[in-house]
């Protein structure tokens, strides 16, 4: 889930905390109901949740959040209410982005590809980037749909030590009846 975040993918806007609380609330309850844990990415530079927002959507009952480096402030590696997931990005250093270990990142995610190759299909070149992500790090990592991920490559992907499939507006579409048939397939519901 997002807030005040304009999401480049599928060019949705996310408003605020405010404005989304309804539909944060309503998303948690049906993830409690699967024992899914729910993450948030909670902005972008310049428009991040603040501190207080970061409690109250502990209260809602978001497990962790997701950013990019250069959009989250310091300090939210000092509140202990939300897990935190690092985004990796086209060109990150590496041997710095592992640093955030040392900051208490439980989870990475690999938004390694860049934009001109988001939507196509996932490539033997993908695979190596994620394998070489995961060769750098202690946390799990996590695989966005940059690609057109399909179930199929799934086996490919475990080969990279990859620990999770994050699908998004690439893989799933925007409406709900595509929405629906994209995660059943990866399922197998």
């Amino acid at each position: 889930m997002h807030i005040n975040v304009e999401h480049f993918a599928s060019g949705t806007r996310f408003g605020s905390l405010e404005e989304e609380r309804g539909t944060l609330t309503q998303i948690v309850a049906l993830a409690r109901e699967f024992g899914a844990n729910v993450g948030i990415v909670p902005g972008s530079e310049g428009n991040f949740a603040s501190p207080q927002d970061f409690v109250e959507l502990a209260h809602i009952g978001i497990d962790y959040f997701d950013a990019y480096p250069a959009d989250a402030p310091a300090w939210v590696f000092a509140q202990t209410d939300l897990d935190i997931m690092m985004a990796a990005f086209h060109g990150a250093n590496l041997h710095e982005f592992s640093g955030f270990e040392a900051l208490n990142m439980t989870l990475c995610e690999a938004s390694i590809l860049p934009h001109e190759e988001y939507g196509k299909a996932l490539s033997a070149l993908d695979l190596a980037r994620y394998a070489h992500l995961v060769s750098h790090l202690e946390v799990p990592v996590i695989v966005p749909s940059q690609k057109k991920i399909e179930p199929r490559d799934i086996p490919a992907l475990q080969k990279t030590g990859v620990k999770g499939l994050l699908i998004g507006a690439i893989v799933t579409g925007r409406e709900v009846e595509s929405l629906g048939r994209a995660t059943r397939s990866f399922t197998g519901t």
